[in-house]
């Protein structure tokens, strides 16, 4: 099993890929405390299973199923137990999480063939709605070790022109089918999450599995 230090020091690598771009394009944001205190972290864990920093508005956790930073409007969640790695930008996520076709939380990173999996995102919230309602949008991918895309859904949303509540927005679900033309080999699925009223806003989850 893993150490807390290794699943940060994956998460460490992981959170620059994604965001290390749009964080040096921001002047606004103070870059030298941050890198500092995921520094702070990654090699000062000790046998500490949780950890919560935090300077002006930049916020890092730790535990052992997690480690999430934040930070102008930005961040990025790593879920140790799957190493589902997730960035989002204005959206605020309180949790994302994979499960089976049981409704069942799920470790590790296979699936068996002919089975569901859904990644799922609680407490979404900072939607730009119109007349009260939000209209997210939600995309999927999935594709095999070659780079050959096997599924992919463009908006899972597309059908809810009128919109929906807060309420059920802040809920979303993205279920994939474990079957034909997928066969055992390795996977990577990828979700995007957008607000069709706000084009900054967005969550990008991405997930490699295996399928037995």
């Amino acid at each position: 099993m893993k150490t807390i230090t290794s699943h940060l020091n994956y998460m460490f690598a992981n959170i620059f890929n994604m965001c290390l771009n749009k964080v040096l394009m921001n002047m606004t944001l103070n870059i030298k405390p941050l890198v500092i205190m995921l520094c702070m972290i990654q090699f000062g864990c000790g046998s500490s299973t949780s950890t919560d920093t935090s300077s002006s508005d930049q916020i890092l956790k730790v535990s052992e199923d997690e480690a999430s930073i934040s930070s102008d409007g930005m961040g990025a969640k790593f879920d140790s137990s799957t190493e589902l790695q997730t960035g989002f930008s204005v959206f605020v996520v309180k949790d994302i999480y994979i499960i089976n076709g049981n409704d069942e939380k799920i470790s590790g990173s296979e699936v068996a063939l002919n089975t569901k999996f859904s990644i799922v995102y609680e407490g979404v919230k900072n939607y730009t709605l119109k007349d009260g309602k939000a209209f997210p949008s939600l995309a999927l991918q999935v594709s095999d070790n070659n780079g050959n895309m096997v599924m992919s859904e463009t908006d899972l949303f597309a059908s809810y022109v009128d919109g929906v509540s807060e309420a059920d927005a802040s809920v979303l679900r993205a279920t994939i089918t474990v079957g034909s033309p997928m066969k055992p080999g390795n996977y990577i699925c990828s979700i995007q999450v957008t607000d069709k009223n706000n084009s900054e806003a967005g969550i990008t989850s991405t997930w490699s599995f295996e399928v037995k």
